[in-house]
């Protein structure tokens, strides 16, 4: 080998024909596109599965980073004047990799280096049967029990990910005694003996062997262990992530174990002493809090307000899983579903296993539903079962993990289907009493009574003659409706109280001019006529379509109004718009959308739109109106050809 084994330094195993490792290693590529946030998933999960047993207290993470002199990091002048050299002179034709020594060849050239530094507290420190695995094996993890995350093995190389050195030291407080080890993903290099090849890995351990040293890491001066648990070194951690690397393991912890926060599973220190942040479900609560209305943290964390809301709800309800408990066979208690109708409702369920942990985000629950739900697999028998199908990123499982991939299916299916289920059941009826509670204004003239009493009124040229129908009033547990109202800037909804009984306010004011003439006024009693911008009702244009035209006029996106799309009869397509602009509009454009379960907005397709039985022109997903009043509530009819619940959006353009 071309190192002395008598003194302290690298040891790469080396053979006779052994295949060749280049600097593209799997264990790290698969990191690469999310390092931090990769990195702060794997070191938490792997925590959470060695904490104590027996022990009240949360497991305890700690993250920071520091400088320390160059030549004190494991086997430097071995690295910098010989092991380097040596794969640069092996590896000088594949890009890639040289591009990579030269890189750690520039970082041994500086005075100091930077060093990221993970501890935790409260767990087991790694074991001899964890250490081996850590440290000697591909693929292998070894676990407490089935309620852990991990089992493939793959998460050690979320912090070689990090680091430019492809180097972490190990240093752990166990049964065993305190234990340190140094590995290098490196890449092979030339053997000691002709034909000889080094393997990728290195080991920095006791007389340059694989066996760990016994105590402490010489190049931290803060090492104060003294009770069980591990550190981890990221030597040469990346100065292209240093800038903001708080900030973003912060907010990635906060997206991925609220749920252990919330059940005192976890705590986390970000920083350094100076300048830290203790993370805790009230500091996560705090965070989500302060960018709610962030539109960048919105987009990158779409979900996490909508379950912070669901645990801050005191009403939340905790639905029954009964059929798929019994179909499984799993103790009572097992599975938890939480879910809430309150606040941001995102229209998805929080997946997790027993460590609290999230693994995806369950869409495909319900598109006309605002409600959020966390469904949490505590018991072992449940986590059996998921364990086997989860992917080695623990973001998702998959049937095909499974030695029996039909019955995996079958599992996955009816867990998904339970939680659907038990959900629509649950909000189905407060949906359908909103609708109706909100959708009666549009039937009721102001004088209600007169249609109690089965009396004609001002607006019997709408209705006719009264007393040939009848009425029926939802229940209602007040005259205030709540109602989505969208703001002029952001677009954000909020609440907006609404009298049930007089939502039209006077009835929809908006004229028709299918003569061409803008004499197509509303019906109510304060009609407005439209101007009459058409050519005329039969004028088309060369391909047979009908002329809207515009007299040089442009439009403008409108922002400031009022609007809500309601269920009439989803069967047949029937929707009703309710629209109050703050301002009068004029020659109106709506484009009428739905969001899929991706969020992305796809055009329906109009069969008929009117106005108090009048009706209006429309193309594709386009409605034409000539105007609309100022502060009144108008209603439009809609018939779309699609016949599902879907989340129907609108935008509107008018002039400017």
């Amino acid at each position: 080998m071309f190192v002395n084994l008598k003194q302290e330094g690298w040891y790469f195993p080396s053979g006779k024909d052994l295949q060749k490792e280049s600097g593209s290693n799997a264990l790290i590529e698969m990191f690469n596109d999310h390092p931090l946030t990769s990195l702060a998933r794997e070191i938490c999960q792997n925590s959470l599965d060695a904490k104590r047993e027996g022990l009240d207290k949360p497991v305890r993470v700690e993250f920071k980073v520091f400088d320390v002199l160059t030549k004190d990091i494991p086997g430097y002048e071995q690295l910098k004047s010989d092991i380097l050299i040596r794969a640069q002179k092996e590896w000088n034709h594949d890009y890639k990799t040289k591009k990579m020594i030269e890189q750690m060849q520039e970082l041994l050239d500086k005075k100091k280096i930077k060093v990221m530094k993970i501890s935790d507290f409260n767990t087991t420190g790694l074991r001899q049967e964890n250490w081996e695995s850590l440290i000697e094996q591909v693929g292998s993890s070894v676990k407490k029990d089935n309620n852990s995350a991990g089992s493939f093995g793959i998460g050690k190389g979320a912090p070689f990910a990090v680091s430019k050195l492809r180097t972490v030291v190990y240093s752990t407080l166990a049964d065993e005694g305190l234990k340190t080890m140094g590995v290098m993903k490196f890449v092979s290099i030339p053997g000691d003996k002709t034909g000889y090849t080094t393997q990728g890995t290195g080991y920095f351990g006791k007389n340059s062997t694989k066996v760990a040293r016994e105590g402490k890491i010489e190049f931290d001066p803060e090492i104060t262990r003294s009770e069980k648990g591990t550190d981890i070194y990221i030597v040469g951690f990346n100065e292209d992530l240093a800038e903001n690397w708080e900030k973003e393991i912060t907010y990635s912890l906060v997206d991925n174990f609220l749920f252990s926060f919330f059940k005192k599973k976890l705590e986390v220190v970000v920083g350094s002493n100076k300048g830290h942040i203790l993370i805790d479900y009230k500091a996560a609560k705090k965070i989500i809090n302060e960018n709610r209305n962030d539109k960048k943290f919105n987009r990158k964390y779409p979900t996490i307000v909508g379950y912070l809301d669901v645990l801050e709800d005191p009403n939340r309800k905790e639905l029954k899983l009964t059929a798929f408990e019994k179909a499984y066979m799993l103790e009572p208690g097992e599975v938890h579903l939480y879910v809430s109708d309150k606040g941001v409702g995102n229209r998805r369920v929080l997946m997790t296993r027993n460590a609290g942990m999230k693994i995806k985000d369950q869409k495909n629950i319900s598109s006309y539903l605002d409600f959020s739900g966390i469904f949490y697999a505590e018991g072992p028998l449940i986590n059996k079962r998921l364990k086997v199908l989860e992917n080695p990123n623990h973001d998702d499982w998959s049937k095909d993990r499974s030695s029996s991939p039909r019955d995996a299916e079958k599992f996955l299916k009816f867990m998904t289907s339970s939680i659907r289920d038990a959900i629509i059941s649950e909000f189905k009826n407060n949906s359908e009493e909103e609708v109706s509670a909100y959708g009666v204004s549009d039937f009721l003239p102001e004088d209600l009574d007169s249609i109690r009493n089965n009396k004609k009124d001002s607006k019997e040229n709408i209705f006719g003659d009264t007393s040939k129908f009848e009425i029926k009033l939802p229940k209602v547990k007040s005259n205030k409706v709540a109602v989505r109202k969208r703001n002029s800037g952001n677009g954000d909804l909020e609440t907006d109280e609404l009298n049930a009984i007089s939502v039209v306010e006077g009835g929809t004011s908006a004229g028709t001019a299918y003569d061409g003439n803008g004499k197509g006024g509303g019906t109510s009693t304060e009609n407005d006529h439209g101007i009459g911008d058409r050519k005329g009702k039969n004028k088309e244009d060369e391909n047979g379509k009908k002329v809207y035209a515009r007299k040089g006029k442009k439009r403008e996106t409108v922002t400031e109004l009022s609007y809500r799309i309601i269920e009439d009869n989803y069967k047949l397509g029937k929707y009703k718009l309710v629209i109050k602009p703050n301002r009068k509009l004029n020659h109106v454009e709506l484009h009428v959308t739905f969001i899929g379960d991706n969020g992305i907005a796809y055009d329906i397709t109009l069969v008929q739109s009117s106005i108090n039985h009048m009706p209006v022109e429309h193309d594709g997903a386009n409605i034409y109106i000539d105007s609309l009043q100022k502060g009144k509530w108008q209603t439009i009819n809609l018939t779309i050809t699609e016949k599902s619940r879907l989340k129907l959006e609108v935008q509107v353009n008018a002039d400017k």
